[in-house]
């Protein structure tokens, strides 16, 4: 690393001084980086990070303000003032472009644009092709500092806050998170929630707003962040340039109040829609810059990391004490942090498993933790920092937040160096020092009527090959394609199966079998299958779909042999012992009376519920607790005989190897398995034609409403409708610019609104679905048959259809930059039938869509429908 102060483009600004005009924005200093990393100064306190990434032609852009959020919103605090600020300005008129226009030209290249807000900063993005960032980093720029503060668009936006505040209330998650604020922070203002309180953000005024915005979005409390195909100094070039008449601002006012010390136990209860409790207990601990930081982040891997881990062992599994259960170690920078223990429990096990919670942070206390428990948890770090560098997001964020907390954008990698010095010692040290009972914190959400108690781009594109595609003599078939630009390896198995398979009063029969793959062979323990992947690091899953039924490896490069060879076990030799068989239908059927919780799960439960029971949407992939019930071991392994079909199967392998030991693998691992009898192609074509119209309402005891309207519509097979009624979904309803998003948002009706062609190998249904409060469920469904009319009628114009088709095509060149997201959609066209490179053809197929087919498929398909709607009240 080193150090250059310089004036780069001191010639240039003198030259336009000369010459009367104002002189670029003088570069201070610039730092480098390895891995392409540049941070750089302006003189007006702007900070500019840039990281090129040649893997694929993408970026990202992105503006980072710093003291905002909820915790440095100062006279405003309760306001949401932040939250606001950030739903204005993201993608709202500026004082260059309105936002029809921002909107329109963010659809021609198929930009994803958003926003965020935390509790101590605001972010706005875009991702896009590269060959846009320039556009992209103008707009940002423009949005940073010359917002225009519609009145209209202000009153829309604090209207949309409210109702997603409103929508917050019924989110367990978000409650969860608000409770836990408010029970361990008495002092600081880190015990406000980031959207504010509905009686103080109705008080908002949009000066306070503007006052807000000139104060605390000014250059020097800016972090701006460029990730991905690009040239660092045209990037520099074109910020400095574009910041060079916005002078350096006031210092913000950034003193927080600090949280005194806990000296008695706290607790915080409430009740809520849904069958299970949500419990979590904390701890008060440090802040960011405290060595302890290390030990106790060591300390919750050991304790929930893994399946292997030791609470998620014991209460999930051996005592089935609980759902699911976390840790985590919370630390920010401006306020002390906690380490938390989080539960889904059933209500009357809920002592039972506070109890045994308490006892593992115990022992923590006690007895060092083994040798083999740190080495774990240590790989499993640093692993998860290699995980992490796939995208161009991920970089962006990490590099940001790291600058953000310690002035260096590579704090992670610092950090994982920490992670490595830490003993048995300080882990035992850290959990004496903090878990104690004065300051312990419980929060409890229960059901209702529970008690409550630079070479880098050639580099990258030589690590790079082309997919081999080989046919095991047994029907198998195999995809390998080198991808090395960074160590890891994924492994993927597909098999044709899934719901396809579970339809005669079988719903949940695939998800049983796959969850029991890897808890045991005929030679190996669960433990020990899960002890060997958490000691280094990687991920093994299996998982069924609507169509499949698998699994999944993720590993370093360096465990590929051995962890191939496990994985291998658990698909060829699944020993489906009583007790595993026994933990995992207890899990299945608590996550099946888990979904009354969650207002989503219930609206997607009761429209599989509607329809005609010869398609494999009609099946609830988690199960039907009848079904769950029954089901015994021999039934799973009857049903494994008959999935386990090599010609009906796919074995994908990605990543950093060496294609013929990969292919060589794929032999001695897999090249046994028996021929099967039936090797004919499996027939997707299933009937999901509705007969009659189809209307079902379900009355529940949340504060929100949702509603989803389907229509029959055709497999990916039928490939000219099917890339049609893509086009048409953006057209009508996605965000940013569909005609449901547009009107539902634009007047507060909805707090979400979209259209999804949910359909695949199997013929499916078109979809559209909104978020709403109960008392407007009605006026919604109203709002969505007419915009189907309006489809059907063709009242679409060339500038919806041209904008709508190259945004799908954009955003899908921003797809599948991964390689686990490549080896997933090539493995499944390949096994469909498609051809592992027919996703190279999306472009072409979709510039073939005209605005006649698009109008055309509205009036085929939008015909017979299944209308459902979930609220607290009757219809």
């Amino acid at each position: 690393m080193y150090r250059l102060f310089m004036s780069v483009l001191l010639l240039t600004a003198l030259g336009m001084e000369a010459a009367g005009e104002t002189p670029i924005m003088e570069i201070t200093s610039r730092e480098t980086y390895p891995d392409g990393i540049t941070v750089a100064k302006l003189a007006n306190g702007l900070t500019i990070i840039v990281q090129e990434n040649h893997t694929a032609k993408v970026a990202t852009v992105r503006c980072f303000v710093k003291n905002t959020g909820s915790v440095n919103e100062g006279k405003y605090l309760g306001a949401g003032l932040s939250h606001v600020l950030e739903h204005v300005v993201a993608g709202g008129s500026t004082t260059k472009r309105s936002e029809q226009e921002i909107r329109e030209l963010v659809n021609t290249f198929g930009g994803n644009t958003n926003a965020y807000t935390s509790l101590d900063v605001t972010a706005y993005y875009i991702d896009c092709p590269s060959k846009n960032v320039e556009t992209c980093i103008e707009l940002i720029a423009d949005s940073m500092q010359h917002a225009a503060f519609v009145p209209e668009e202000f009153d829309r936006e604090l209207e949309v806050v409210q109702q997603e505040l409103a929508d917050g209330l019924e989110n367990r998650g978000r409650v969860m998170w608000k409770m836990m604020q408010e029970t361990l922070y008495q002092e600081s203002p880190a015990r406000i929630p980031i959207i504010g309180y509905l009686d103080v953000l109705k008080q908002v005024k949009r000066e306070q707003i503007i006052d807000f915005y000139r104060t605390r979005y000014t250059p020097n409390n800016q972090i701006f962040v460029v990730v991905g195909d690009v040239e660092t100094n045209k990037v520099l070039a074109q910020v400095a340039e574009l910041w060079k008449e916005t002078p350096r601002g006031f210092e913000p006012d950034s003193m927080i109040p600090q949280e005194p010390e806990q000296v008695a136990p706290r607790q915080a209860t409430r009740t809520m829609d849904g069958e299970m409790a949500d419990i979590t207990i904390a701890f008060p601990t440090v802040k960011l810059n405290d060595p302890d930081l290390f030990a106790l982040d060591v300390l919750s891997y050991i304790l929930s990391e893994g399946d292997s881990s030791r609470m998620v062992r014991d209460m999930r599994y051996a005592r089935s004490l609980v759902l699911s259960v976390t840790t985590s170690s919370y630390t920010p920078t401006f306020v002390r942090g906690f380490f938390g223990v989080k539960m889904v429990v059933a209500p009357e096990k809920e002592q039972e498993a506070i109890a045994a919670a308490m006892e593992h942070l115990h022992k923590m206390k006690t007895d060092l933790v083994t040798d083999a428990e740190l080495a774990k948890a240590k790989k499993q770090k640093a692993a998860e920092l290699v995980f992490s560098r796939q995208t161009v997001q991920g970089q962006a964020e990490s590099l940001a937040n790291s600058y953000m907390s310690t002035g260096s954008p590579r704090f992670n990698e610092l950090y994982v160096e920490g992670i490595q010095k830490v003993t048995a010692e300080q882990v035992r040290e850290v959990a004496q020092k903090y878990f104690r009972p004065e300051s312990l914190n419980t929060i409890r959400i229960l059901p209702k009527g529970a008690s409550s108690a630079d070479d880098l781009a050639e580099g990258l594109k030589n690590a790079e090959s082309e997919v081999r595609f080989v046919t095991l003599d047994n029907g198998l078939k195999v995809l390998v394609k080198r991808v090395s630009h960074l160590p890891l390896v994924d492994v993927s198995l597909y098999a044709l199966g899934g719901n396809l398979t579970d339809m005669e009063n079988m719903s949940g029969r695939s998800s049983f079998l796959s969850a029991m793959l890897d808890k045991g062979t005929t030679t190996r323990t669960s433990e020990e299958i899960d002890e060997y992947f958490d000691s280094i690091g990687g991920v093994q899953s299996f998982s069924a779909g609507r169509n499949t039924i698998g699994g999944h490896l993720f590993i370093l490069k360096e465990d590929l042999e051995k962890s191939f060879e496990v994985f291998a076990d658990c698909v060829k030799n699944p020993a489906f012992p009583e007790d595993k068989f026994a933990q995992v239908k207890t899990l299945m059927l608590a996550s099946i009376a888990n979904r009354t919780s969650h207002p989503q799960s219930e609206l997607m439960e009761l429209f599989a519920d509607s329809l005609p029971k010869t398609t494999p949407f009609h099946v609830v992939s988690g199960g039907k607790k009848e079904v769950v019930e029954a089901l015994t071991p021999d039934a799973l392994r009857k049903h494994y005989a008959q999935l386990l079909n090599p010609s009906r199967m796919i074995l994908t392998i990605y990543g950093d190897v060496d294609e013929a030991g990969a292919i060589a693998l794929a032999k001695k691992h897999f090249g046994d398995l028996p021929v099967a009898e039936d090797t004919k192609p499996w027939n997707f074509q299933y009937p999901n034609q509705l007969e009659k119209n189809i209307i079902k309402h379900k009355q529940t005891g949340k504060e929100s409403g949702l509603v989803l309207l389907a229509y029959a519509a055709p497999s990916m097979f039928e490939k000219e409708d099917h890339a049609a009624l893509r086009v048409l979904n953006e057209i009508m309803a996605n965000y940013p610019g569909g005609w449901l998003f547009l009107e539902l948002r634009g007047e507060g009706l909805v707090y979400s609104v979209f259209g999804s062609l949910l359909s695949g190998a199997v013929p499916g249904y078109n979809v559209f679905m909104a978020q709403t409060s109960p008392d407007k469920v009605a006026e919604v469904k109203k709002r969505l048959f007419a915009a189907v009319e309006k489809a059907k009628a063709g009242e679409i114009t060339e500038e919806e259809f041209q904008n709508a088709k190259q945004k799908l095509i954009a955003s899908h060149a921003q797809d599948n930059t991964t390689v686990s997201e490549q080896a997933k959609v090539q493995g499944l066209d390949e096994l469909y039938g498609l051809g592992y490179d027919h996703d190279k053809t999306f472009e072409a197929r979709y510039e073939e869509v005209t605005l006649e087919k698009v109008r055309a498929v509205a009036r085929k398909y939008f015909t017979t429908y299944v209308l459902v709607s979930t609220s607290n009240r009757e219809e």
